[in-house]
């Protein structure tokens, strides 16, 4: 048999795989400015105003700039570099088609009189719906939180006007971005140099995003500099009541992802309203608010052991709501005690019911010191279903691991030690979750510092706060933290700010924790409730009927309870009968008694 490693041989190897490597992560990026002026740079064949043809100009050669220098393995090509030299639709996409582009950004500006920032894809494109879809809602996310645009809308283009000549029949992905109007008070931000940098900063986040990490330059798979995020409040750490965060985010290249937390003192302990998408543990004591299953759970020099070695499915839930559409962060760390066996542990998130062996509808975050792998399951049904896998070296160490979930685009995203290790998208991605859940297999594990976090666009975010169950912080004692990562995935370290509620003059013993509502007159527990019990209790008094309404979120009111009474005292009813046949989701209980009127918010799961 020939030997096929002769020395030549082997160089031809080294020199192909050589050449593989420059062109592996190659890309071609085809920049449309829409319109443009005739060759005598009077004629406008699509009577657009200078602000546009300008804007979009300047914007696309910024982006080229931005992409040439920090992208140097990507091939950058431009329809049009001059404000004077009208090409025709049919001619920008068979440009783009000759380039074999593998993703176009058509970039324009509106009309009309309206406000914010809109992105169209075609499905008479040549590449798949789908591509074509995520690309648009990442662009659009984009634009939005670097140019601080009202989000008006990514969508198919015929949904809203017609199909898009420039995208019809490319074969590359492609989206149109209408960045602004031209005949509102969005024009100043468009004639702005300083905004049409940020507006190129958001196409460059979104091609990262889309395609991956460049190379080259100080915008690619290089940077290790990791971003920052500190916060202060209008009108300093002392509030009476609701209030705003100011977040300060920066990096070398740009931010891309943003989440904050708000978390309130209970005693020594700092947790977070469930029902507000909010949680943290740092398990100091072990939670009343969690739901037991199969394992051994106990709190072990301020970390959490599950120390069960027979159970291949144990169980430690808390009711929390992921209800709001946007993404969320879930962050936690863990190490393995056990040093043979599965050594196996996780997290279901967006879980539907805990109680379900597979927690219901969810996804399974798995980790693998057995074969040092991470996966993603999707469960449906109560079915575990294998979705996606990639190499993880998990030893007998602390370690750091943060999952991000869009529920809009289905993007889950596995961080190990602020490492990117698995990214995978669900194309029927889950929208509503109840649950998060942590899960071993036959291992013995310490967790610490159970965290969620939710996406904020912008830099600033209202917090609300006060007795109202629904507050964000409940409690005299309060606390807002961020998070944020830059387009290659470094995290920056968490951003801290304490506050105090003036309006709470104790820790709120109105609030006896979290899943108990009570005011000076009126009790409502549990919440959440599972349907079969929710009680209310009052003082009654003598001859005063008392009016209990139970409403849904558009304000329908599903059911009236007249409770009348002879004598005064203490009243105990139970809304099991009413509430368990209601579905899931969130529900406001209004109580008219006399004068006086008190709105709660329950949950039932």
């Amino acid at each position: 048999m020939k030997n096929i490693f002769s020395k030549n041989n082997i160089r031809y190897y080294v020199f192909f795989l050589f050449i593989l490597s420059l062109t592996a992560n190659a890309q071609v990026v085809v920049i449309d400015p829409g319109h443009g002026y005739a060759s005598n740079g009077i004629t406008d064949p699509d009577g657009r105003t200078d602000t546009e043809h300008a804007t979009a100009l300047s914007v696309g050669l910024k982006l080229r700039s931005k992409l040439q220098n920090g992208c140097g393995n990507w091939t950058v090509r431009m329809t049009r570099t001059t404000r004077n030299g009208w090409i025709s639709l049919t001619q920008r996409r068979t440009m783009s088609n000759s380039w074999n582009a593998d993703r176009f950004i058509s970039i324009h500006c509106n009309g009309g009189g309206g406000s914010g920032t809109e992105t169209f894809w075609c499905n008479r494109s040549n590449s798949k719906d789908a591509d074509n879809s995520r690309f648009s809602r990442e662009v659009q996310n984009r634009m939005v939180e670097k140019g601080q645009w009202k989000d008006r809308r990514s969508v198919e283009d015929a949904s809203y006007i017609f199909h898009l000549g420039v995208l019809t029949s490319n074969n590359a992905i492609g989206v149109l971005n209408e960045i602004g109007f031209v005949d509102s008070s969005d024009k100043s931000k468009l004639l702005s140099d300083s905004w049409r940098n940020k507006f190129a900063d958001a196409y460059v986040a979104a091609l990262e995003n889309s395609i991956g990490n460049c190379s080259g330059g100080g915008g690619g798979g290089s940077d290790t500099t990791a971003p920052t995020t500190s916060i202060s409040a209008s009108g300093g750490n002392t509030q009476s009541g609701d209030f705003t965060a100011n977040f300060s985010d920066n990096d070398n290249v740009g931010v891309t992802r943003r989440f904050y937390q708000a978390l309130e003192k209970y005693g020594d302990n700092w947790y977070a309203n469930r029902g507000n998408g909010f949680f943290n543990d740092n398990f100091n004591v072990l939670y009343s608010g969690y739901t037991t299953g199969a394992g051994n759970w106990n709190i072990n020099n301020k970390h959490l052991r599950q120390s069960n070695t027979s159970s291949d499915n144990t169980k430690l839930s808390t009711y929390l709501s992921q209800n709001s559409g946007l993404p969320y962060l879930y962050e936690f760390s863990a190490k393995t005690i056990s040093t043979s066996g599965p050594r196996k542990f996780g997290i279901h998130i967006m879980a539907s019911d805990a109680t379900q062996s597979q927690r219901g509808n969810s996804y399974l975050i798995w980790f693998s010191g057995e074969d040092n792998k991470v996966r993603i399951y999707e469960t449906i049904n109560n079915v575990l279903n294998f979705r996606a896998i990639a190499d993880v070296s998990l030893d007998n160490n602390w370690a750091n691991y943060k999952i991000t979930y869009s529920p809009g685009f289905g993007v889950l995203e596995v961080f190990k030690n602020n490492r990117s290790i698995l990214k995978w998208t669900d194309s029927s991605p889950i929208k509503n979750g109840s649950t998060i859940s942590l899960r071993t297999n036959k291992t013995v594990v310490e967790f610490d510092d159970l965290k969620v976090y939710k996406f904020r666009a912008t830099g600033t975010q209202g917090i609300s706060a006060g007795i109202a169950v629904t507050k964000d912080i409940r409690r005299r004692n309060g606390k807002v933290k961020s998070l944020v990562r830059d387009a290659v995935g470094n995290w920056s370290t968490p951003g801290n700010l304490d506050v105090t509620i003036s309006s709470l003059t104790k820790e709120n013993p109105n609030l006896l924790n979290d899943t108990y509502i009570e005011t000076n007159e009126i009790s409502i527990y549990p919440n959440p409730t599972n349907g079969k019990n929710l009680n209310i209790s009052y003082q009654a008094t003598s001859n005063e009927s008392t009016l209990i309404q139970i409403i849904d979120i558009s304000g329908k009111i599903l059911k009236s309870i007249e409770d009348k009474v002879k004598e005064t005292g203490p009243r105990n009813l139970n809304l099991g009968e009413y509430v368990s046949s209601i579905p899931n989701g969130n529900y406001f209980i209004k109580v008219r008694k006399g004068k006086n009127t008190n709105v709660f918010q329950i949950i039932k799961k």
